[in-house]
């Protein structure tokens, strides 16, 4: 029997099947609940599609300052001491407007469509890479760590503008950031090691920003680095934690769709064979695979004026989680929603968010998985799971850590 505490038991949020069965039973259950928690600030959960689409869309009744992500309250203290705020950076998931809507600006004429689209050779070739990479390991590999999380980090930091020699530090530190409550990521449990894991990211990107102010070149790094609001640089806060959350959730969300992707496709083999059969299917089979997976589990808003759902009221003041993987298999808008179905309509997932935070790197998103499927399926003979597959222990991004498979290519 699931139980409303058990939404911060990572052990639970941090695989597949427990983490749906308890999105089940709160939608039908508790689907407007409050958690009171010894080792966390109280908050509400939000599990039903139409209240979390509702909350999205409303920026001036949620807003996301001052609590973004779910913290244990030691933690969210030591980081107010040590940067001035309860999330530690300064992202545009944690700005409201009119902030948020002058930061977005620096990055998005970069991610709209058009230009993203000019990014699809780029993009091929690199899927190729790893394709045939999993080609030369002889039939066997680690499907999310040897090709899953590699490709989708090696996109962004092209586009970046990060030397591929320092890849294997960036994944290290992204996983000690989104998978520091699972004891094989995180880099240790004292609150200094979280601490330590941001200063890090810090001083790195200080030091990206100082060599792009020296030398610009065409990539995103130099936009950042250079990029004025109100006619005035970007504080090195706000420049620093833009940097970390375009390399961290560039690359850790992506990663995460294509190893679940690639699950989900195992287990219903007839979408496998539709999409082998057609292969531009790829694009609506991507969209699929980031509602199946949603590998952002949740944000969180701060009530800013009394609200009521489900028969509750929500006092301006609280806080409240929206839970994106149970809104993405909520049987009230997607029909059934526990079927993979690489044809489905998924104009109503909102894995991306929804209104004025949509993910502003969704078009990049879409683009990374399908190529890397429409390059790796015509080319696979069969594929099949060689172990169990092995999930992050999280509940703000999450996704597998490890799937062993064998394989023949054509």
């Amino acid at each position: 029997m699931y139980k409303i505490e058990d939404i911060v038991d990572t052990r639970i949020m941090g695989e597949e099947q427990s983490m749906h069965g308890l999105f089940n039973y709160l939608r039908e259950n508790e689907p407007v609940a409050y958690l009171e928690h010894p080792e966390f600030e109280p908050f509400w959960v939000m599990t039903r599609h139409e209240d979390i689409k509702y909350i999205s869309q409303h920026n001036d009744l949620f807003i996301n300052n001052p609590r973004t992500v779910i913290m244990q309250r030691e933690f969210e203290d030591a980081l107010l001491e040590q940067f001035g705020t309860r999330n530690g950076l300064e992202t545009l998931i944690h700005m409201d407007n009119p902030k948020h809507r002058k930061l977005r600006n620096v990055t998005r004429d970069w991610f709209k469509p058009s230009p993203i689209a000019k990014l699809t050779p780029i993009i091929e070739d690199i899927a190729r890479q790893y394709v045939d990479k999993m080609e030369s390991m002889g039939g066997e590999c680690d499907f999310v760590t040897d090709i899953a999380l590699l490709y989708p980090l090696r996109v962004i930091m092209s586009i970046i503008g990060v030397e591929p020699e320092e890849e294997g530090m960036m994944l290290k530190l992204t996983q000690e950031l989104f998978g520091g409550q699972d004891p094989q990521q995180s880099r240790g449990v004292e609150v200094t090691d979280g601490l330590s894991v941001l200063m890090d990211f810090f001083s790195y990107f200080k030091g990206v920003v100082e060599d792009r102010k020296q030398n610009p070149s065409d990539d995103l790094a130099s936009v950042l680095a250079n990029a004025l609001v109100d006619g005035e640089p970007m504080s090195e806060l706000d420049q620093i934690s833009y940097f970390i959350i375009t390399a961290t959730a560039g690359h850790d969300t992506t990663s995460a769709t294509i190893g679940g992707g690639m699950k989900a496709l195992m287990e219903f083999p007839q979408q496998l064979q539709k999409l082998q059969a057609n292969p531009d299917l790829c694009r609506s089979a991507a969209k699929e695979m980031i509602r199946w997976v949603s590998p952002v589990r949740h944000m969180m808003r701060t009530v800013t004026e009394d609200a009521t759902f489900g028969g509750k009221t929500l006092r301006a003041g609280e806080s409240l989680s929206l839970w994106y993987p149970s809104a993405n298999r909520d049987p009230a808008v997607f029909e059934r929603p526990n079927d993979f179905e690489v044809e489905r309509d998924n104009r109503n997932q909102l894995a991306f968010g929804y209104g004025g935070h949509m993910c502003l790197g969704q078009h990049l998103a879409i683009l990374e998985v399908e190529c890397f499927f429409r390059e790796l399926l015509p080319r696979l003979e069969w594929i099949e799971f060689a172990g169990e597959p092995e999930w992050v222990q999280a509940m703000f991004v999450g996704g597998l850590k490890s799937m062993p498979v064998r394989y023949a290519f054509k």
